[in-house]
């Protein structure tokens, strides 16, 4: 939880001009204008009266980190900011939307506060403001915010952000849906299409016909998803998400991020995360993933690993098409049967 403390706050407790400057550069932020919070807990008795607000344990402090977790977490003090002063008229969106409801965000473009007010279309302060029409249906609340809805906020993103951040989204939101309701993940993807509908042109409606097309529940992670995307992109087809792969005894041998049959190719997505997630020593881990591995090399399938900085180049998908030629062209000569 940030802690924000305003001009007329920090006027009352002495901190004017060089004082603030001098605290900015000690343990305080500037998240927008007129909003302030703590980058640290600090003992310097000029700052006594200031670190009373900095006590609760339950503070979070505002480091600075590299890459796009830093670029999340400066997004997510932004939105924590207009908590309660949300400008009149406006509602939470895009991924400012998308952070409210904790969908991921595999990149981050937009570094300003995005909503939405109808009428009005603005960039000052910290915030990115749209003139959209926006139907009762497609407003909630949500943790104190007016935001857009899931489906809404998915929808603005594929006409303004494209498929890399709406895909995961979407496969996230469809995977909720199908564990909650135990059947097929359809309400969201009608849900979407309701609320694209309300776009004037027909290239922003097909925005988010694009995103329904690519998106699937199966996938278990956005680099999952965004790997998804890549291979349309780059016009990859015929990759099946968490596909099983049995051995001659019909045993389960392991479950794949991505298989093609036709050419026995197996494209796996890695982090650090996907070796520490289960809570097990990441060396044991390791040796376990590297024996899965000769298994399935065994049976005859190429396994290609791509890491999530991968996923940002182009390189390594040209390589899986020229692996994928290369395989099909072998498993025609030879008459593989795929299992």
């Amino acid at each position: 939880m940030y802690v924000f403390l305003d001009r007329a706050m920090l006027d009352t407790l002495g901190y004017r001009d060089a004082a603030l400057r001098r605290a900015l550069q000690c343990c305080l932020v500037r998240v927008r204008r007129d909003r302030y919070t703590f980058t640290r807990r600090c003992e310097e008795e000029a700052h006594a009266s200031l670190q009373r607000y900095a006590v609760d344990e339950g503070l979070t402090l505002a480091a600075d980190q590299p890459g796009l977790l830093g670029d999340i977490e400066r997004l997510r003090r932004g939105v924590a900011a207009i908590r309660g002063r949300q400008p009149v008229g406006s509602v939470l969106s895009h991924t400012a939307a998308a952070l409210v409801h904790q969908l991921p965000l595999v990149t981050v473009r937009e570094k300003a506060v995005e909503l939405i007010v109808p009428g009005r279309s603005r960039r000052r302060n910290g915030l990115r403001v749209r003139d959209r029409r926006l139907p009762a249906g497609h407003v909630e609340e949500n943790g104190g915010y007016r935001v857009t809805t899931p489906a809404r906020t998915v929808a603005d993103i594929a006409r303004d952000h494209g498929l890399e951040l709406a895909v995961p989204m979407l496969d996230l939101l469809l995977a909720r849906e199908e564990d909650a309701e135990g059947g097929a993940a359809s309400a969201m993807r009608r849900a979407v299409e309701a609320a694209a509908s309300v776009y004037a042109t027909p290239a922003a409606r097909g925005s988010a016909a694009k995103v329904l097309a690519q998106a699937d529940e199966r996938r278990e992670s956005p680099a999952e998803s965004l790997c998804a995307v890549r291979f349309f992109q780059h016009a990859l087809t015929g990759f099946e998400p968490q596909a099983e792969i049995r051995g001659g005894d019909g045993d389960l041998v392991a479950r794949v991020d991505f298989l093609h049959r036709g050419a026995r190719l197996i494209v796996e997505v890695d982090g650090l995360s996907k070796y520490t997630a289960d809570g097990n020593d990441r060396d044991v881990s390791f040796r376990a993933e590297r024996e899965r591995e000769y298994a399935l090399r065994n049976l005859g399938y190429m396994v290609v690993r791509l890491t999530w900085k991968d996923l940002f180049r182009a390189v390594p998908f040209e390589r899986i098409r020229d692996a994928l030629v290369q395989r099909e062209r072998l498993a025609e000569r030879d008459g593989l049967v795929t299992r």
